[in-house]
This record gives structure tokens, C-alpha cells and sequence, in this order.
């Protein structure tokens, strides 16, 4: 259990200033779209697709698990995350509670963080 925190802890350290150093070195705003944070986040779930495939076919130890999937990609990416948990949904053939789980991810988000900002802009 201390190895996998641990293992957490430094991917995620990394891969969060990897996902800070790549955003500060290469910012691409199109049409007011952050392109960089959406190629960010399609590379890190491409990665963690390829990561899932790789420790599914050979057995790794745990702590290496957790460092690339939860730690190193979830830092750089929590959409890398998602996408695996997407993923395990639709493997286990639960193909409406995978679509369930995106829009209760998606929308609730996005909700909660304008009424979060809402709520810090009234009070000034």
C-alpha cells in the first residue's frame, strides 16, 4: 500500500508539471478553444489506452501500474483517467452505464465549476 502512494505521488508530480511545461512551451488557443489542454488530453488517453493494453497482457507489479495509469497520466491528464474507467465499463458490457458515466461525469463537472465560480464572483 505505501509503494502505490508513493508510486502515485511521484507520477502524479511529474505528470502534472508535464502538463504545466508543455502548456507554458507550446500554448495553442484557436477560436478561444485551448487546443494545447485538448491535445493534452487526447495523448494522455491514447497513452493510457496503451499503457491499460500493456499491463493487461503482462503482469507488472502494482506500484508500476499506478505509477504510469493513476499517477504520471491522471496528473497529466484527468481525462486519461476517465477514458479507462470508460473503458472497463464498456469491456464489462455495461454500454449504458458507460454512456451514463460520461454524461454524469461531462455535465455535473462543468456545472459544478461555473456554480463554483459564480459563487466566488458574487462575493467579491
Amino acid at each position: 500500500m505505501f509503494l502505490n502512494a508513493v508510486a502515485v505521488f511521484l507520477g502524479g508530480a511529474f505528470g502534472s508539471l508535464f502538463r504545466f511545461l508543455i502548456s507554458e512551451w507550446f500554448p495553442v488557443n484557436k477560436f478561444n478553444i485551448p487546443l494545447t489542454i485538448i491535445i493534452i488530453n487526447f495523448t494522455g488517453s491514447f497513452i493510457m489506452g496503451m499503457a491499460d493494453g500493456v499491463f493487461g497482457r503482462f503482469t507488472v507489479q502494482n506500484h508500476y501500474r499506478y505509477f504510469v495509469t493513476v499517477g504520471l497520466l491522471g496528473g497529466f491528464t484527468t481525462f486519461s483517467a476517465f477514458s479507462l474507467e470508460f473503458s472497463n465499463l464498456i469491456r464489462n458490457g455495461n454500454v449504458f452505464s458507460s454512456m451514463l458515466y460520461v454524461v454524469l461525469s461531462v455535465f455535473p463537472a462543468l456545472i459544478g465549476f461555473w456554480l463554483g465560480y459564480s459563487i466566488i464572483k458574487l462575493i467579491k
